[in-house]
């Protein structure tokens, strides 16, 4: 039989704190996050427009008296409430991006890291078992569309645009595709500052459906939309500007000649992605193991976040790009991306490449 010692000379074990201190920070932020999941399905940011007590808190939200109250207080704690004579009300940045009638709400945000995180619990059986199969339509039907759109209207979208909007071929251009543009709100938006350009978004047909719920959101009469999968179907022609952002076919050579063609002579080409030298490692273990939980019927993926079988090399991409535009301008991530979330759909350092057709 072994027999194991209790170690009690000061000595003879070694001091747990790092591990403790990642469990902690671990057990924690899980704890925060449900707190800030739970206050915004019950609606406590929408009550907190105006102030309130903790009992009156509880009476509307139908509540436990003494959970609400120590929630409230961590929410407090958290910078999301503030608490003055016992009532309690939004901060500032509750207000913009917590309460439903927000347009700037993140709630698709947070389901859609609530959809990870459950990804996640089927770690130890996608170890054994092999990566979960979807539809590539099907993955970008689902909530991450709509996470996308609430992830670009904080700041990213604002920045792209902006920087597209100066160039001159811009402002001439007349149509325009956004080539699996998802929600649409970068089409949508670059009509709202061009009044004579007429977008088209191209997606698959079941992402287009949530497509058409922004266009009419947004009153957006100059946006129209085109389903297809753009690797095997028409993405028609005579187009000025052809806009690629954040799309599975982005580093993909066999979409530039497609593109070339589709595109008027000196029309441009905007290709926003994230992009691979040759050699390089990982932009983020996190989202290279997040990125191969699940794999698309029919398609191959990389062991790295956002690469495909067939994907080129950033230093490959620019030399075929080469062959059928000039490049005006290559516009590096700190100057338009958002903020990471640790979640699919963070941005890395993606790079604009604006290009035009020879």
């Amino acid at each position: 039989m072994i027999v194991t010692k209790i170690p009690l000379d000061i000595g003879d074990y070694a001091d747990i704190k790092p591990v403790y201190d990642m469990l902690n920070n671990c057990a924690e932020g899980f704890k925060k996050y449900c707190i800030l999941l739970t206050a915004v399905e019950i609606g406590i940011f929408d009550r907190l427009v105006v102030p309130q007590t903790i009992r009156d808190i509880s009476h509307e939200l139908k509540t436990d008296l003494n959970i609400i109250s120590n929630v409230c207080e961590a929410l407090k704690i958290m910078g999301l409430v503030f608490e003055r004579s016992g009532l309690y009300e939004n901060t500032e940045i509750s207000n913009l991006f917590l309460r439903t009638d927000s347009p700037l709400a993140q709630h698709n945000v947070l389901k859609n890291l609530q959809s990870g995180l459950r990804l996640w619990e089927n770690l130890p059986k996608i170890l054994k078992e092999g990566p979960i199969t979807l539809s590539e339509e099907k993955f970008f039907a689902n909530n991450l569309i709509h996470s996308l759109a609430d992830e670009a209207l904080c700041g990213e979208l604002q920045r792209t645009v902006s920087i597209i909007a100066e160039l001159p071929e811009f402002k001439k251009a007349k149509r325009l595709l956004d080539l699996g543009g998802g929600h649409g709100l970068y089409a949508i938006a670059f009509t709202k500052i061009n009044p004579d350009l007429v977008a088209h978004v191209y997606d698959f047909p079941g992402v287009i459906d949530d497509t058409r719920k922004y266009i009419e959101k947004y009153e957006a009469e100059r946006v129209k939309v085109i389903s297809g999968n753009f690797f095997a179907d028409d993405i028609g022609e005579e187009y000025d500007v052809i806009f690629f952002s954040s799309n599975p076919g982005g580093k993909n050579p066999r979409i530039v000649p497609r593109i070339y063609e589709s595109l008027k002579k000196n029309g441009l080409f905007i290709n926003k992605h994230c992009f691979y030298s040759k050699g390089e490692g990982s932009k983020n273990i996190l989202l290279d193991i997040e990125w191969n939980l699940t794999t698309f019927e029919g398609v191959q993926k990389g062991n790295k976040v956002y690469t495909f079988n067939g994907d080129l090399f950033y230093d490959e991409y620019i030399e075929l790009l080469e062959k059928y535009f000039s490049i005006i301008n290559i516009v590096d991530s700190p100057d338009f991306t958002g903020y990471p979330l640790s979640k699919i759909g963070d941005t890395l350092d993606s790079k604009i490449i604006i290009a035009s057709r020879c």
